[in-house]
């Protein structure tokens, strides 16, 4: 703004200052006054009204001073000033206001400024506001010249202050405004041309201006107007109109005049110039703005045509790449095809474009009846049709297709009625057949929802029940109908929280589903036990919010709670008895043993062992050995303090805890076991006093001072206590035992813990042998323990390896070596198993299952070849270890085995809960079996219950012919026994078994065994 101020005010001084150097005698006015076209620009271009108010304050300073300094009186002067600012600011004030009015009439924007010359009428504009303005300052200057200055005021002096302010307008201001705001850019073409039309004008104005002949030629400079006008653009053209109106006026003001000078009357003369001006300046803005309009429209139409050939050839393409058959129907009936694809419909067109065969059944006489009910024929009576369905015939393949008819009416130009219709056929017979199948799918789904076996609730998102099926209805005991409307929750107002909670999590999720288990309370009271699976479903995501539904399935899991609830008090309790089991125990041991690392020793253990039990179970049966197993347990629950712990660690071996007791304390409650064991068993019909109780005791402070395991010490008192003749408890610390027995089973640690760290053990193989073959099928590995020359049976040392905690270490041993055995074996005898023995204390210890991992792969043995054998006592006194280690073991591919089975002192419940592949009958069943009905029948019930499972039996302790006889007949798949073969080292088991496969010399069987072939047994004959 500063610089535009400052370059405008210079250029209004200037202008004054030429103004009055052409001042007329006559009225003391200058014939021309320049100063009024710059002010008049100066204004238009003002960016707001500051500035504005600057221009209009400039303007009128400046001019007062001027003519102050020339002869004015200061009164005249300041009043000239003021109508100076008048023809300024009222110039700019007029053309805003005018373009306002232009734009409301429009309905654009008004705008106050006076940006933009674009048309004719911009100029126009401008002339009528210069006029105003020019008036307007004619009035203040009369009044300036008349009674001010005292000067005669006329009407020729109102005529020639318009005439010379008009002329500046004209001249300066009109120009300076198009060459501002110009749109087009000028060529360098255009103003070479504009120096020619200069070179040319600047001669024939002086020939006609510029002496003093009277010659009519004035019209000269005007036909170069012409020129200029229509050949440059407006900027140029302007220039070039204002060059001859100045020229003009400087050469009959100061040469001769030409035509101009010859006027006599200086007024009239000073009149015509002021016009001539004018007219120069305006004509050639006007022409060239004309032209400019012109060429504008010329391309805009140019521009129009071009984009009307590519809207029309895109349409082409459109119409031509769509599917749907497009065509146009007239009121004759006839139907002109738009693309190929009606083709299909209407067959080729005939020469004059038209359908050959029109589709739909249109006729002249029928479409301006009303009774004519055809897409195309209520079209062309103004209707609007959609989604009409007909069928039609696919010309090309002859089908019966179903089409979608659209028809829309084409409205006349000048009558504004139809006379055509557009007509869109689109083949909906895929979308109709899926609609259908969707249909089809909806009633299937409704029929899966309403036939479910198991509860299906909808609900909204508040927990109201939209929809059930019968199945929920049986789960919840309610009739249909009463559940419907229902809110959720009160199917359980017990437990409103937990479906509450459900309910949240599915929201959150918004279509996820989340599982959960929830108790549902029927209208008896009866409580059901139910999974929930539910999930939002909405009609789309962005939707979700809002319009989503609960979907929850509903199983009664009654039963697998139950069960679920079953196995966890198994994996804690014994199953005869229901007190705690050995794990339990082991965890309640390790718990008081962090509490006396933290709060120093206190408590004391009691192991306890029945005496005589076996004879028990072989005299009055195994029924009365569970029975008092049982019978025992609640005497020991009652004999002992509710906050001890009783505990059945398996067979007739019990344990108590006492976290509290001190010597004495533990003294007391062993002397009242033993006591009220042998008053208990007494009572019994056929046992008499012939079960009593050995037990052992050992405080915690006594066993810290030992520095031994407690549950060792107390297990080898409860030993000393048998060879004190039973019917006895043996304290660890009393006076009158300071060294009990149980240091020579510590001695056998010491030797244990030797033989596994020198490898002073060898299995032995015992053969096992396919019933229906005679072949040896595999062999079980029997561990003797070698140390000191002559083998010793585990019999003699497995349970101080269980007690001392060495079991795990000694199995890991077995199961390596075992490994390595069987790849011996199967080198010989491909095919060959081998059964392993572990102890129940090694069931899911790392070690042992590292040893069976780190052995099998390497050796690349068939892992199905390998057994793993737990006794079934030991297994049924954690029945969930021995479910997961079989689990384990069968990932690896191991097989699992029961040993010693029908010796577990409880009922078959146990077996739905554990996974073995192999039952090992106990010897006490089969050994007699051909000669005891009951052993016989006890064989044949636990043959069917594992075949039924699946499982492999297999026949220990078969000793006699017709023994075998017996396991043949009852189809045990499996004989084990020293019938068919007493345990023997590797090598000689290979001898006696496996024949010729290793060549030994003088081998039996010789003739019946080849290289890698099991050898075949005939027991009758081949006797080891």
């Amino acid at each position: 703004m500063l610089v535009r101020s400052l370059s405008f005010g210079v250029a209004y001084a200037l202008a004054t200052v030429l103004g009055r150097a052409v001042v007329d005698p006559a009225t003391g006015l200058a014939l021309f006054w320049p100063a009024a076209g710059v002010g008049a620009l100066w204004g238009l271009m003002a960016r707001g009204r500051r500035e504005l108010a600057v221009v209009t304050a400039t303007a009128g300073v400046v001019a007062a001073l001027a003519n102050g300094l020339t002869g004015f009186g200061w009164g005249t002067a300041l009043l000239l000033g003021v109508a100076n600012a008048v023809v300024a600011a009222g110039t700019r004030l007029a053309y805003s206001e005018l373009r306002v009015r232009t734009s409301r009439r429009q309905g654009a924007r008004p705008r106050w400024d006076a940006e933009g010359y674009a048309s004719l009428s911009d100029f126009w504009r401008l002339m009528l506001a210069g006029l105003v303005a020019t008036v307007a300052s004619a009035v203040v200057a009369l009044v300036a010249l008349g009674p001010v200055g005292g000067a005669p005021v006329t009407g020729s002096t109102a005529l020639a202050w318009v005439l010379r302010n008009g002329a500046a307008v004209a001249v300066l201001t009109a120009p300076g405004l198009t060459t501002r705001h110009a749109r087009a850019r000028t060529t360098w073409a255009q103003l070479a041309e504009f120096a020619l039309v200069l070179l040319v004008t600047v001669p024939v104005v002086w020939a006609v201006f510029g002496t003093r002949h009277t010659l009519p030629l004035a019209f000269l400079p005007i036909a170069l107007l012409l020129w200029s006008g229509i050949r440059l653009p407006v900027p140029l053209a302007a220039a070039h109109g204002a060059t001859i109106a100045l020229g003009t006026f400087l050469l009959v003001r100061f040469a001769g005049g030409g035509p101009f000078g010859a006027i006599a009357d200086p007024v009239s003369a000073a009149q015509v110039l002021q016009a001539f001006m004018i007219l120069a300046s305006g004509l050639a803005v006007i022409l060239a703005t004309v032209q400019t309009e012109r060429d504008r429209l010329l391309e805009s139409l140019s521009v129009s045509r071009r984009s009307a050939r590519i809207q029309a050839a895109d349409l082409v393409a459109i119409t031509q790449t769509i599917p749907d058959a497009l065509a146009v129907v007239d009121r004759l009936g006839r139907m002109r095809p738009l693309n190929t694809a009606a083709h299909r419909w209407l067959g080729p067109p005939l020469p004059d474009g038209f359908a050959a065969r029109p589709p739909l059944a249109l006729s002249a006489d029928s479409l301006d009846r009303a009774a004519d009910t055809s897409a195309p024929g209520r079209a062309l009576r103004g209707e609007r049709v959609e989604d009409e369905l007909v069928l039609l015939d696919d010309v090309e393949s002859g089908e019966t297709r179903m089409v979608t008819v659209h028809a829309v009416p084409l409205r006349d130009l000048d009558t504004r009625s139809p006379d055509r219709a557009l007509v869109v056929l689109h083949d909906s017979t895929e979308e109709h057949r899926r609609v259908t199948d969707l249909d089809a799918a909806r009633e299937r789904s409704e029929r899966l929802v309403a036939d479910a076996p198991h509860g299906i609730a909808v609900l909204d998102r508040q927990g109201r029940i939209i929809r059930a099926n019968d199945s929920l209805a049986e789960v919840t005991g309610r009739p249909l109908h009463e559940l419907e409307g229902l809110p959720v929750d009160g199917l359980s107002p017990r437990h409103p929280d937990d479906v509450a909670r459900h309910l949240e999590r599915v929201l959150h999720e918004n279509g996820r589903p989340v599982r959960d288990e929830w108790t549902l309370t029927r209208p008896d009271g009866t409580d059901v036990r139910v999974s929930l699976t539910s999930r939002v479903l909405s009609a789309g995501e962005e939707r979700a919010e809002t319009d989503g539904v609960v979907v929850m399935n509903v199983i009664d899991v009654s039963e697998r709670h139950r069960y679920e609830q079953r196995l966890t008090h198994l994996a804690d309790h014994d199953v005869l008895t229901g007190l705690p089991n050995r794990r339990r125990f082991e965890e309640d041991l390790e718990r008081q043993h962090r509490r006396v690392e933290r709060y120093g020793p206190s408590g004391a253990l009691i192991l306890l062992d029945l005496d005589n039990f076996k004879d028990v179970n072989d005299t009055l049966g195994h029924a009365a050995g569970d029975q008092l197993i049982v019978s025992t347990a609640h005497v020991l629950r009652a004999t002992v303090p509710a906050s001890d712990l009783v505990a059945r660690l398996g067979g007739d071996e019990f344990a108590v805890l006492l976290p509290d007791a001190d010597r004495a304390g533990a003294e007391i409650v062993a002397a009242e076991i033993v006591e009220r064991v042998r008053a208990h068993t007494s009572t019994l019909d056929g046992v008499n006093r012939r079960v009593t109780a050995s037990v052992g005791v050992v405080t915690f402070a006594d066993a810290q001072r030992q520095d031994s395991d407690i549950l060792a010490l107390a297990d080898m008192l409860m030993y000393d206590a048998k060879d004190d003749g039973r019917n006895c408890y043996v304290l660890l610390g009393d006076s009158a035992r300071p060294e009990p027995r149980s240091g020579a089973r510590l001695a056998w640690r010491s030797r244990l813990e030797n033989a596994i760290e020198h490898d002073l053990f060898e299995l032995y193989l015992q053969p096992i042998v396919d019933v229906r073959t005679n072949r040896v099928s595999g062999a079980e590995a029997l561990l003797r323990l070698v140390d000191e020359g002559e083998p010793v049976a585990p019999g003699r040392f497995v349970y101080i390896a269980e007690r001392t905690g060495l079991a795990p270490a000694m199995d890991a041993w077995v199961v390596r070596h075992g490994i390595e055995m069987l790849r011996r074996l199967q080198a010989l005898a491909p095919g060959l198993t081998l059964a392993v023995n572990i102890s129940g204390s090694s069931m899911g210890d790392p070690g042992i299952e590292a040893e069976l991992v780190s052995g099998l792969e390497p050796h690349d043995i068939d892992a199905g070849s390998l057994v793993v054998e737990v006794t079934e006592t030991a297994a049924v006194s954690d029945v969930l270890a021995a479910r997961a280690f079989a689990a384990r073991l069968g990932a690896l591919g191991v097989r699992f085995a029961l040993d010693d089975f029908g010796t577990g002192f409880g009922s078959f419940s146990y077996l739905k809960h554990m996974r073995f592949d192999v039952v090992k009958i106990d010897g006490e069943f089969v050994a007699d079996s051909d000669q005891s009905d009951t052993d016989r029948a006890i064989l044949e019930s636990i043959v069917r219950i594992a075949h039924f499972l699946g499982k492999r039996t297999v026949a220990e302790f078969v000793g006699r012919w017709e023994t075998l006889d017996v396991v043949r007949d009852l189809g045990i798949d499996y004989a084990q026994g020293y019938l068919l073969g007493e345990p023997v080292p590797f090598d000689e088991f290979v001898a006696r078994h496996l024949g010729e496969a290793v060549g030994v010399p003088g081998a039996p069987h010789r003739d019946l065994a080849r290289a890698t072939t099991p050898h075949v047994i005939d027991p009758r004959r081949d006797l080891p």
